[in-house]
């Protein structure tokens, strides 16, 4: 009879696991060191810079867009007062001041008065930072405060409003024809 084979004692569990040599218990196979190097560090610092910037940009106001939404909220009231006075047959008209404009309707004593419990066609301040600058109403005198008056048959004086924030323009325009648009307006000294 043989004798039994010695017993051997059990395998580390590194060992047993495969790993044998690894880098889990020398240091000398990274060179002794663990940590990032400066262009790892870099390359991430940038990434996150960039999308930073990105999320930034996208998150910040066009500072211009201001003024480009109040030429078009006018545009688009007066085109919404132009279609009351058509379908009521009354005269309407605007009063246009530096920092509001507001709705008035001819009354029956021949006066123009303020348009009440209207949803629409309200009294409209501006943001403190954009302004009416130039007012424009064919026939109009320029000795008092302009008002551009809608009739009922859809004509309308020819008239270009504009607002402005700082170098920023945009003008509202009318036609004979009853067009209204409201477009940015070229620099000065540009065609």
């Amino acid at each position: 009879m043989s004798c039994p084979a010695p017993l051997k004692p059990p395998l580390p569990l590194r060992e047993r696991a495969g790993v044998r040599g690894s880098c889990f218990n020398s240091p000398s196979k990274r060179g002794g060191n663990n940590g990032f190097t400066l262009i790892e560090v870099a390359v991430v610092m940038l990434v996150i810079v960039i999308i930073l910037g990105i999320v930034g940009v996208n998150l910040e106001p066009d500072r211009d867009a201001v003024v480009r939404d109040e030429a078009q909220r006018l545009a688009l009231l007066l085109h919404t007062a132009q279609q009351e006075s058509i379908l009521q047959g009354k005269v309407l008209a605007v009063v246009i001041e530096r920092q509001s404009y507001s709705f008035l309707v001819l009354n029956d004593n021949g006066e123009f008065k303020p348009i009440s419990g209207d949803d629409v066609l309200y009294p409209r301040p501006l943001p403190s930072e954009v302004a009416i600058t130039s007012v424009e109403i064919e026939g109009a005198p320029e000795t008092e405060t302009p008002r551009l008056i809608l009739l009922p048959t859809g004509e309308l004086p020819a008239f270009s409003v504009t607002f402005s924030r700082g170098n920023t323009r945009w003008n509202v325009k009318g036609e004979l024809t009853g067009e209204i648009t409201a477009q940015i307006a070229s620099a000065p000294g540009k065609a």
